[in-house]
């Protein structure tokens, strides 16, 4: 099969060329909060069902597809024009899995509640100060079409019960999204914050939940770094890994 791209469209190679991604020249485009998203998801490599709300243009279930063999990937996107691009990025990258063109705030309308075992999203989390375009990127970043909230309302309907979510955002709203998981009844299991060096305060938090988990026996990770030197770009070892090879 042919893969396409549009006019504002660009193929980007990815951990030396092991992938390939297709992504929009001045809309949405990826960064490294979904490779750390993805080298945080730590699950048994065995059948079960794992689902990506906001895939955007699908690289977490590629990169998921990388780690895990035997999960069954899923995703849902709300913009045509991504949706599009995660489609033909699974086609792309051989990668096998189920993409819906929805809205995560419509879930019960698409799927039955506990129907996965796993629930990953790398949502849009910034708060629009002031009234903002619906672009595709202004979508994909700002909380538009969808908040955390409803993020979290989604992931809690669709797990079964211990499973598991797992997902990245700003430490400034930390004590909110505690607060919301709780409410739905998932609890914060495992944390780790990410630091753009080593001088720097955290800026982002990896959170794992479990769906009707027991409170207690939380665990924070030794921290992300980044960057060994900011002002020259240089990563870490660990991120610039990540960002080579990603996995074994």
């Amino acid at each position: 099969m042919e893969i396409r791209l549009k006019d504002d469209e660009v193929l980007t190679p990815f951990l030396r060329g092991r992938i390939n991604i297709i992504q929009s020249k001045k809309g949405y485009r990826f960064n490294i909060d979904s490779i750390l998203l993805a080298s945080f998801v730590n699950v048994p490599d065995k059948d079960a069902n794992l689902i990506d709300l906001g895939t955007g243009s699908g690289i977490l279930l590629i990169l998921l597809s990388l780690k895990y063999k035997k999960l069954k990937l899923f995703g849902i996107e709300i913009q045509e024009s991504l949706f599009s691009q995660a489609w033909r990025n699974l086609q792309l990258n051989n990668v096998k899995a189920q993409l819906f063109n929805g809205d995560i705030r419509e879930i019960k309308r698409i799927f039955r509640p506990e129907t996965f075992d796993y629930v990953v999203f790398n949502p849009p989390y910034h708060i629009p100060e002031k009234e903002v375009q619906p672009t595709e990127r202004n979508i994909a970043r700002y909380e538009i079409q969808g908040n955390i909230k409803d993020f979290i309302k989604a992931s809690s309907y669709l797990l079964k019960n211990k499973g598991r979510l797992f997902l990245i955002f700003p430490v400034g709203r930390l004590s909110e999204v505690l607060l919301l998981l709780k409410d739905r009844n998932i609890q914060p299991k495992r944390y780790r914050f990410i630091h753009p060096s080593l001088k720097e305060n955290a800026t982002h938090v990896l959170i794992e939940g479990i769906k009707g988990g027991n409170p207690g026996g939380e665990t924070v990770e030794k921290p992300l770094i980044v960057y060994d030197n900011p002002d020259k770009k240089v990563y870490t070892s660990e991120v610039n890994f990540l960002l080579e090879k990603f996995c074994d």
